[in-house]
């Protein structure tokens, strides 16, 4: 039901991702075009948040944002909000008004601090990168989705096949993100692999042979290094609230 409204809502208009989102209303300088994506993205998450509800704790929020802003940082972005609900399902929506809508089922699976900064570091590398266009009746295009394959589970299976080559390069500047912040780069390889092996869905855009390369060319190409942040005793502290937060 969820999926029918969104696409509904989605078909109703042509929406283009142009520039950096942001949570803050566009001012009146604002083209047609990115009121639009704004007003579509604040309209997805509120039937986001009626489906799945929240988990309003601010210290896990507070501790996920702060990943964010290291990630942004690092990436030369601005950093997003975060919104965490409490879907069953695993996904991160990243919404064209700038609010990443991450479920407590995708961070109960996330098991280091360094592979959560990669899942972030990766839905930054979406910011500026062009939507893969999704083709309407007759092969015109309908409707741009500028979020991550990780919110497969509202988009059409065809949409997550098309999207393969966005999806690569995604993780290879999450790949170069999490190293320029410290983090273990081979991190967002490996949470990845193991997502795309669990969501069929997902491994038809994050391929695990896309990911085999990425791995060997970062054996290849990036000197070894000492002194990764790999986990932290925040993430341990954090990840029990989730879990106890979505009891």
């Amino acid at each position: 039901m969820l999926r029918r409204s969104l696409l509904a809502s989605a078909s109703a208009l042509i929406v283009f991702c142009a520039g950096p989102v942001s949570a803050q209303p566009p001012g009146p300088e604002a083209s047609s075009e990115i009121r639009k994506e704004f007003a579509l993205g604040r309209q997805l998450a509120d039937e986001l948040d009626r489906r799945d509800g929240s988990v309003a704790d601010p210290a896990i929020v507070g501790y996920l944002e702060r990943i964010v802003s290291r990630m942004a940082g690092a990436a030369g972005e601005k950093p997003f909000k975060i919104r965490i609900t409490r879907g069953a399902d695993r996904y991160a929506y990243l919404m064209p008004h700038g609010v990443l809508y991450i479920s407590g089922a995708l961070l109960e699976r996330v098991e280091t601090e360094a592979e959560l900064a990669g899942l972030f570091a990766h839905q930054l590398a979406h910011v500026h990168a062009p939507p893969a266009p999704a083709q309407g009746s007759g092969g015109n295009p309908a409707w741009t989705w500028p979020e991550c394959i990780l919110a497969s589970q509202l988009a059409p299976v065809k949409w997550a096949e098309d999207r393969r080559e966005s999806e690569r390069l995604a993780t290879e500047s999450a790949v170069q993100t999490l190293r320029a912040a410290g983090y273990d780069p081979t991190a967002v390889l490996d949470v990845l692999s193991r997502l795309a092996y669990e969501n069929p869905a997902w491994g038809k855009a994050i391929v695990a042979d896309d990911l085999l390369d990425l791995r060997v060319t970062l054996d290849a190409d990036i000197p070894p290094k000492t002194g990764y942040l790999v986990d932290s005793s925040a993430f341990a502290l954090e990840h029990i609230r989730v879990l106890q937060a979505l009891k």
